[in-house]
């Protein structure tokens, strides 16, 4: 079934579009007509590109199906993205559960991370990096105002070469894993 012939009806709006704007002769070699004409190259550009999208997508439409599906996922991954906000809640919430257990009876694991995170969030050394699709948490050696000298010497801010041992966590679609992974077993059940 045909809805619509895409590019006869593009044709037909640029022809209207061309026939209702005509210019008197005292804008012809002015920059009103030049900002007009470069306005409508740039319509008719964007209208070939539609209709050769489409055009494509109907000669095409396993590939086009397979485009349209990874680009929304990534889009759906870029909107689920975590912030800081997102890992403090979770943090707290985590801390909130591990407290209602007695120390005699979490995890020794459980605890220490969740002791290492509450440094960190104390000493304000928990850096924040967001790639679009996953945030990266991580832990800096100095705090972020810090202004002494071995915190703002390049000699020894983490390097590129070691900042995978720095990393805590990884947010992904709205959870940060490891401190989910690290609380899943937090009382005395633990395995």
């Amino acid at each position: 079934m045909r809805l619509f012939n895409l590019s006869s009806r593009l044709n037909k709006v640029r022809i209207g579009i061309d026939q209702a704007f005509t210019f008197p002769e005292r804008f012809k070699g002015t920059i009103v007509e030049k900002w007009a004409n470069y306005w409508k190259g740039l319509f008719s550009d964007y209208t070939e590109v539609a209709v050769g999208i489409f055009r494509e997508a109907k000669d095409n439409p396993k590939k086009s199906l397979l485009y349209a599906l990874t680009s929304y996922g990534l889009y759906a991954c870029a909107r689920k993205n975590p912030d800081e906000e997102a890992f403090l809640r979770q943090f707290r919430t985590s801390y909130n559960e591990m407290i209602l257990v007695s120390s005699e009876l979490q995890n020794p694991a459980s605890e220490d991370y969740i002791r290492r995170l509450q440094v960190d969030l104390n000493q304000n050394r928990l850096r924040f990096l967001s790639l679009w699709l996953f945030t990266i948490v991580w832990e800096d050696l100095y705090d972020k105002d810090d202004c002494t000298y071995p915190a703002i010497c390049e000699y020894t801010k983490v390097t590129y070469w070691s900042f995978h041992e720095q990393i805590i966590d990884i947010g992904f679609w709205n959870k940060f894993w490891r401190l989910n992974w690290k609380l899943i077993n937090y009382d005395v059940n633990y395995l």
